[in-house]
């Protein structure tokens, strides 16, 4: 039954059927898709010729551009779920939040009610007194819903002042105010029952891509590592350039705008701006950012590189992408938004405070979507803008806080601007 909901609800959020099985067993899964990588004895051989050792070279870069391709697609998906995790508890800290408030109100309410009827007991007990009877409370708060009508069945309506027959008017009103907002307070419970219940199996199921991901960087690290060695043996290299290389292709194919050889020029817009681009008021401009904000947010981000990255995760040592932004911009005394990409973006949009990507600066928030369209309501990915083409982020399971050229995959056309 809880794979079945994890398929479904993985399906929903656009994961690949094919990296399914990889939530239920991704060593079986990466074995059914193991490549045959090159042995240093090939390379060595290949070395002697220079025609073999461009073929050599070719093919392992095939490799590794497949393989980056692959993780990235699992990365993709884990930084997905984790997204749609952290949309199911900000729904669920909201349904706590309204229901502490309507508990508050209808402790208040019940509070309120019992001493208008401890009032209206001593009115009863009064008239009692004076010639109405054996009147009890269950009698006149229990047995009608209008005063007035209860009232003229006692036979003592021409009996009360102003001030009392108000009396009983109120204690009835304070009586039908606490028992609809104690039934209120039951449904917020309820609700938020269901929406524990959601964000846990949200939880669930980003923590398998999580781990899927991470056995599957975990399982293929070696291997990696000793193709970049292998190739920078063949071209006469270091694994380290290599790695940034292959990496870079990775991050971004061909047809993106990147421009390798004028890595300071800010990056064009990736993409064929939205069919209706976000509500963006068109005076004034988006200021400049607050230079003394962004060097103190970007200081914060830069002392967490290294620190793992987690599902939920927002320090003190642990971060995922959403989380690190957010504190980041705290500590410099700015909210960007909630513990969640997707919001943070929102926020954006509604303070006016989208740019497009070709106006990036320094300390402006980088969003990725499905597609890189800004008009998915899920922006799976954010990170800190650095200048030079550089951005911070948490990034994925498999990787820690670091700070990596720009991605143009799935890149959002619009920036965030959290300060100016």
């Amino acid at each position: 039954m809880a794979d079945g909901k994890r398929r479904r609800r993985a399906v929903a959020a656009g994961v690949p059927a094919t990296l399914l099985l990889a939530f239920a067993n991704p060593t079986a899964a990466m074995a059914l898709r193991q490549p045959d990588y090159p042995t240093w004895d090939e390379v060595e051989q290949a070395r002697r010729n220079e025609a073999t050792a461009q073929a050599k070279v070719d093919e392992i870069e095939g490799i590794l551009i497949r393989l980056e391709a692959d993780a990235a697609e699992y990365n993709r998906v884990a930084q997905e779920l984790t997204e749609e995790f952290n949309l199911a508890q900000l729904a669920l800290d909201e349904a706590t939040a309204k229901l502490d408030r309507l508990t508050s109100q209808a402790d208040a309410a019940q509070r309120k009610a019992d001493e208008s009827e401890l009032r209206v007991a001593a009115l009863v007990a009064q008239l009692a007194r004076g010639g109405a009877g054996d009147v009890t409370m269950g009698l006149l708060l229990g047995s009608a819903d209008d005063a007035d009508a209860l009232l003229r069945r006692l036979g003592m309506a021409d009996r009360l002042s102003a001030s009392s027959a108000a009396m009983l008017t109120q204690a009835m009103y304070d009586k039908k105010t606490a028992a609809a907002l104690a039934k209120d307070a039951r449904a917020a419970e309820r609700q938020r029952q269901r929406l524990a219940d959601a964000a846990e199996e949200a939880r669930d199921e980003a923590q398998a891509a999580a781990d899927a991901a991470q056995a599957k960087a975990d399982a293929q690290r070696a291997d990696v590592d000793r193709m970049y060695a292998q190739l920078a043996a063949l071209k006469g290299t270091t694994l380290e350039m290599e790695r940034e290389y292959q990496e870079g292709l990775a991050a971004n194919p061909p047809t993106s705008p990147s421009n390798p050889s004028n890595p300071t020029t800010p990056p064009t817009q990736p993409t064929t701006p939205p069919t209706t681009p976000p509500t963006q008021p068109t005076n004034p401009p988006v200021p400049p950012p607050v230079s003394s904000a962004v060097e103190t947010a970007i200081a914060f981000a830069t002392a967490q590189v290294g620190d793992a990255y987690q599902l939920g995760g927002m320090g003190p040592d642990v971060w995922d992408c959403s989380g690190l932004t957010k504190a980041s911009y705290a500590a410099a005394g700015v909210y960007i938004g909630t513990h969640s990409s997707t919001d943070q973006y929102n926020r954006m949009a509604a303070l006016g405070r989208l740019v497009p990507i070709s106006q990036v600066q320094r300390g402006d928030l980088v969003f990725y979507s499905d597609g890189g369209d800004a008009n998915n309501p899920r922006k799976y990915h954010v990170a800190i803008y650095l200048g030079n083409g550089k951005m911070i982020e948490a990034p994925n399971p498999s990787a820690p806080v670091r700070i990596v050229n720009l991605r143009y995959g799935d890149l959002v056309p619009y920036a965030g601007r959290p300060t100016g």
